[in-house]
């Protein structure tokens, strides 16, 4: 019996090249019958950039949902029930990278879900193929340590002077 595939890929961010477009979050919700399931972060009035479910190896989320409505499943997916969610908030509070909001749609915490749909299909992310900058990339984690322009943040900082 054969083991389902890993999916080891996820959404990284490069901050020098986000525009602040939104359009990634457009592409989640029409992709997601109405429902955005990507969370917008924003760091203070400087800008305002996805934040994407990270699919944890151990998620935290899932270990505080008193319901199991959040769990990981065996392609690496972190995965939400709809039916078996209560809206307690225990997951937003729980996830240490703020990608669960504190808006609930239909009292269901929306959360990414990395389009499974599409990439068990071999494709890419929704909000990945709509974005116009090229800022969101869809790759192993690992292919990107000691690159300077990922990580999900800046590891050089540049300054906040903006020229007039």
């Amino acid at each position: 019996m054969s083991q389902a595939p890993v999916v080891t890929k996820r959404i990284v961010l490069d901050l020098d090249r986000c525009i602040g477009c939104r359009a990634c979050g457009a592409a989640c919700h029409v992709g997601h019958n109405n429902q955005t399931n990507l969370v917008p972060g924003k760091i203070a009035d400087v800008a305002i950039l996805p934040v994407h479910c990270r699919h944890c190896e151990h998620p935290a989320c899932a270990g505080a949902c008193p319901c199991d409505a959040l769990y990981k499943d065996e392609m690496g997916f972190v995965r939400r029930s709809e039916i078996l969610c209560i809206g307690c908030r225990s997951c937003e509070q729980a996830c240490p990278f703020g990608a669960i909001p504190s808006e609930f749609v239909r009292g269901v915490a929306p959360k990414c879900d990395l389009c499974i749909d599409r990439v068990l299909a071999g494709g890419i992310p929704r909000c990945v193929a709509t974005c116009t900058s090229g800022a969101l990339s869809f790759v192993d984690p690992k292919e990107t340590i000691g690159s300077p322009s990922y990580v999900g943040g800046r590891i050089q900082s540049r300054g906040m002077t903006r020229r007039p």
